[in-house]
Protein backbone atom coordinates (compact mmCIF):
# COMPACT_ATOMS: atom_id res chain seq x y z
CA UNK A 1 0.00 0.00 0.00
CA UNK A 2 1.41 3.37 -1.03
CA UNK A 3 1.91 6.16 1.49
CA UNK A 4 -0.68 8.33 -0.27
CA UNK A 5 -3.36 5.64 0.16
CA UNK A 6 -2.44 5.14 3.83
CA UNK A 7 -2.49 8.85 4.69
CA UNK A 8 -5.68 9.37 2.69
CA UNK A 9 -7.38 6.51 4.55
CA UNK A 10 -6.31 7.89 7.92
CA UNK A 11 -7.45 11.36 6.88
CA UNK A 12 -10.89 9.99 5.98
CA UNK A 13 -11.15 8.04 9.25
CA UNK A 14 -10.41 11.17 11.29
CA UNK A 15 -13.06 13.10 9.36
CA UNK A 16 -15.65 10.33 9.80
CA UNK A 17 -15.09 10.06 13.56
CA UNK A 18 -15.21 13.85 13.80
CA UNK A 19 -18.55 14.05 11.98
CA UNK A 20 -20.13 11.21 13.98
CA UNK A 21 -19.09 12.75 17.28
CA UNK A 22 -20.31 16.18 16.18
CA UNK A 23 -23.69 14.66 15.31
CA UNK A 24 -23.98 13.23 18.85
CA UNK A 25 -23.10 16.64 20.31
CA UNK A 26 -25.62 18.31 17.99
CA UNK A 27 -28.35 15.90 19.15
CA UNK A 28 -27.48 16.46 22.82
CA UNK A 29 -27.58 20.22 22.37
CA UNK A 30 -30.97 20.01 20.68
CA UNK A 31 -32.47 17.70 23.31
CA UNK A 32 -31.14 19.48 26.39
CA UNK A 33 -33.34 22.48 25.58
CA UNK A 34 -36.50 20.51 26.41
CA UNK A 35 -38.06 21.93 29.55
CA UNK A 36 -40.15 18.79 30.15
CA UNK A 37 -37.00 16.81 30.97
CA UNK A 38 -35.91 16.54 34.58
CA UNK A 39 -32.82 18.41 35.67
CA UNK A 40 -30.99 15.13 36.34
CA UNK A 41 -31.80 13.90 32.84
CA UNK A 42 -30.45 17.13 31.37
CA UNK A 43 -27.28 16.79 33.46
CA UNK A 44 -26.81 13.27 32.08
CA UNK A 45 -27.20 14.59 28.53
CA UNK A 46 -24.67 17.33 29.23
CA UNK A 47 -22.19 14.75 30.52
CA UNK A 48 -22.58 12.69 27.35
CA UNK A 49 -21.94 15.81 25.28
CA UNK A 50 -18.89 16.79 27.33
CA UNK A 51 -17.33 13.35 26.99
CA UNK A 52 -18.16 13.07 23.28
CA UNK A 53 -16.68 16.46 22.43
CA UNK A 54 -13.20 15.12 23.22
CA UNK A 55 -13.37 13.02 20.03
CA UNK A 56 -13.72 15.83 17.47
CA UNK A 57 -11.13 17.89 19.31
CA UNK A 58 -8.59 15.06 19.09
CA UNK A 59 -9.51 14.42 15.45
CA UNK A 60 -8.98 18.12 14.71
CA UNK A 61 -5.56 17.96 16.36
CA UNK A 62 -4.34 15.09 14.19
CA UNK A 63 -6.13 15.84 10.94
CA UNK A 64 -3.70 18.73 10.37
CA UNK A 65 -0.37 16.83 10.42
CA UNK A 66 -2.03 13.90 8.65
CA UNK A 67 -3.23 16.36 6.00
CA UNK A 68 0.30 17.69 5.63
CA UNK A 69 1.66 14.16 5.20
CA UNK A 70 -1.04 13.50 2.59
CA UNK A 71 -0.16 16.75 0.80
CA UNK A 72 3.39 15.54 0.33
CA UNK A 73 2.35 12.00 -0.56
CA UNK A 74 0.15 13.15 -3.47
CA UNK A 75 2.73 15.74 -4.59
CA UNK A 76 0.45 18.75 -4.29
CA UNK A 77 3.06 20.94 -2.64
CA UNK A 78 6.70 20.28 -1.72
CA UNK A 79 7.25 20.08 2.02
CA UNK A 80 10.46 20.11 4.01
CA UNK A 81 11.12 17.55 6.78
CA UNK A 82 11.29 20.47 9.22
CA UNK A 83 7.76 21.59 8.36
CA UNK A 84 6.38 18.10 8.82
CA UNK A 85 8.18 17.71 12.15
CA UNK A 86 6.90 21.09 13.28
CA UNK A 87 3.31 20.14 12.37
CA UNK A 88 3.48 17.00 14.53
CA UNK A 89 5.18 18.88 17.39
CA UNK A 90 2.50 21.59 17.32
CA UNK A 91 -0.26 18.99 17.23
CA UNK A 92 1.08 17.09 20.25
CA UNK A 93 1.50 20.37 22.12
CA UNK A 94 -2.08 21.28 21.28
CA UNK A 95 -3.17 17.80 22.40
CA UNK A 96 -1.46 18.33 25.77
CA UNK A 97 -3.44 21.56 26.20
CA UNK A 98 -6.68 19.69 25.49
CA UNK A 99 -5.76 16.91 27.93
CA UNK A 100 -4.95 19.48 30.61
CA UNK A 101 -8.24 21.22 29.89
CA UNK A 102 -10.17 17.97 30.40
CA UNK A 103 -8.14 16.84 33.42
CA UNK A 104 -8.51 20.19 35.22
CA UNK A 105 -12.22 20.57 34.51
CA UNK A 106 -13.88 22.36 37.42
CA UNK A 107 -10.68 23.95 38.73
CA UNK A 108 -9.69 27.62 38.29
CA UNK A 109 -6.66 26.60 36.20
CA UNK A 110 -8.91 25.26 33.44
CA UNK A 111 -9.60 28.82 32.28
CA UNK A 112 -5.95 29.27 31.29
CA UNK A 113 -5.95 26.17 29.11
CA UNK A 114 -9.31 27.11 27.57
CA UNK A 115 -7.88 30.48 26.60
CA UNK A 116 -4.75 28.82 25.18
CA UNK A 117 -6.92 26.54 23.07
CA UNK A 118 -9.00 29.44 21.77
CA UNK A 119 -5.90 31.55 21.09
CA UNK A 120 -4.26 28.78 19.09
CA UNK A 121 -7.41 28.23 17.02
CA UNK A 122 -7.75 31.95 16.33
CA UNK A 123 -4.13 32.33 15.18
CA UNK A 124 -4.07 29.07 13.21
CA UNK A 125 -7.36 29.98 11.55
CA UNK A 126 -5.98 33.36 10.56
CA UNK A 127 -2.89 31.72 9.08
CA UNK A 128 -4.87 29.28 6.94
CA UNK A 129 -7.33 31.94 5.79
CA UNK A 130 -4.58 34.37 4.76
CA UNK A 131 -2.50 31.60 3.15
CA UNK A 132 -5.47 30.27 1.22
CA UNK A 133 -6.78 33.67 0.09
CA UNK A 134 -3.33 34.84 -0.99
CA UNK A 135 -2.86 31.68 -3.04
CA UNK A 136 -6.29 32.07 -4.63
CA UNK A 137 -5.56 35.69 -5.52
CA UNK A 138 -1.96 35.36 -6.73
CA UNK A 139 -1.40 31.67 -7.46
CA UNK A 140 1.44 31.59 -4.91
CA UNK A 141 2.67 29.84 -2.90
CA UNK A 142 -0.08 27.30 -3.80
CA UNK A 143 -0.84 27.19 -7.52
CA UNK A 144 -3.51 24.48 -7.23
CA UNK A 145 -6.75 26.45 -6.91
CA UNK A 146 -8.70 23.62 -5.27
CA UNK A 147 -6.01 23.14 -2.64
CA UNK A 148 -5.83 26.88 -1.89
CA UNK A 149 -9.62 26.90 -1.46
CA UNK A 150 -9.37 23.92 0.87
CA UNK A 151 -6.81 25.71 3.05
CA UNK A 152 -9.09 28.75 3.23
CA UNK A 153 -12.00 26.57 4.34
CA UNK A 154 -9.82 24.87 6.97
CA UNK A 155 -9.10 28.32 8.40
CA UNK A 156 -12.83 28.97 8.63
CA UNK A 157 -13.25 25.65 10.46
CA UNK A 158 -10.86 26.88 13.17
CA UNK A 159 -12.95 30.00 13.64
CA UNK A 160 -16.24 28.12 13.53
CA UNK A 161 -15.17 25.79 16.34
CA UNK A 162 -14.49 28.92 18.38
CA UNK A 163 -17.97 30.19 17.52
CA UNK A 164 -19.55 26.92 18.70
CA UNK A 165 -17.85 27.19 22.08
CA UNK A 166 -18.58 30.88 22.56
CA UNK A 167 -22.22 30.47 21.54
CA UNK A 168 -22.76 27.63 24.03
CA UNK A 169 -20.91 29.25 26.93
CA UNK A 170 -23.92 31.36 28.13
CA UNK A 171 -25.73 28.05 28.72
CA UNK A 172 -23.87 27.16 31.90
CA UNK A 173 -24.82 30.00 34.28
CA UNK A 174 -28.63 29.69 33.90
CA UNK A 175 -28.36 25.88 33.88
CA UNK A 176 -26.49 25.95 37.20
CA UNK A 177 -29.07 28.36 38.57
CA UNK A 178 -31.85 25.91 37.68
CA UNK A 179 -29.95 23.22 39.57
CA UNK A 180 -29.86 25.39 42.69
CA UNK A 181 -33.22 27.18 42.66
CA UNK A 182 -35.37 25.37 40.13
CA UNK A 183 -36.48 26.38 36.64
CA UNK A 184 -37.63 29.88 35.76
CA UNK A 185 -38.84 31.26 32.41
CA UNK A 186 -35.82 33.57 32.26
CA UNK A 187 -33.31 30.76 32.77
CA UNK A 188 -35.04 28.48 30.29
CA UNK A 189 -35.11 31.27 27.73
CA UNK A 190 -31.38 31.89 28.20
CA UNK A 191 -30.65 28.17 27.86
CA UNK A 192 -32.72 27.85 24.69
CA UNK A 193 -31.08 30.92 23.18
CA UNK A 194 -27.55 29.63 23.88
CA UNK A 195 -28.39 26.18 22.49
CA UNK A 196 -30.00 27.65 19.36
CA UNK A 197 -26.96 29.82 18.66
CA UNK A 198 -24.64 26.85 19.20
CA UNK A 199 -26.74 24.69 16.85
CA UNK A 200 -26.47 27.30 14.10
CA UNK A 201 -22.68 27.37 14.54
CA UNK A 202 -22.59 23.54 14.44
CA UNK A 203 -24.55 23.51 11.18
CA UNK A 204 -22.02 25.95 9.73
CA UNK A 205 -19.26 23.60 10.87
CA UNK A 206 -20.93 20.61 9.16
CA UNK A 207 -21.28 22.58 5.93
CA UNK A 208 -17.63 23.62 6.02
CA UNK A 209 -16.43 20.06 6.63
CA UNK A 210 -18.66 18.80 3.83
CA UNK A 211 -17.29 21.50 1.51
CA UNK A 212 -13.69 20.60 2.42
CA UNK A 213 -14.34 16.92 1.74
CA UNK A 214 -16.02 17.72 -1.59
CA UNK A 215 -13.30 20.10 -2.77
CA UNK A 216 -10.58 17.65 -1.74
CA UNK A 217 -12.16 14.75 -3.66
CA UNK A 218 -13.61 16.53 -6.68
CA UNK A 219 -10.73 18.94 -7.39
CA UNK A 220 -12.98 20.60 -9.94
CA UNK A 221 -11.13 23.93 -10.19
Amino acid sequence: MSSSVAWDYLHILLLVFWLIAEFVIFACTAVIRRTQLSYNARVAILKVSNVTQIIPRVCFVFILPVGIELTEAINVYPLTPGLKTASWAISFTWLSVIIAHVHLAGSPAVTTFRHLDLFFKAIAGLGFVVYGLNSLATGAPIDETWFAAKLFLVGLVFWTTIAVELCFRPFFAPFAEIGKYGPTPECEEAITRACNHALVAMIALYLLLAAIAFVGRAKFF
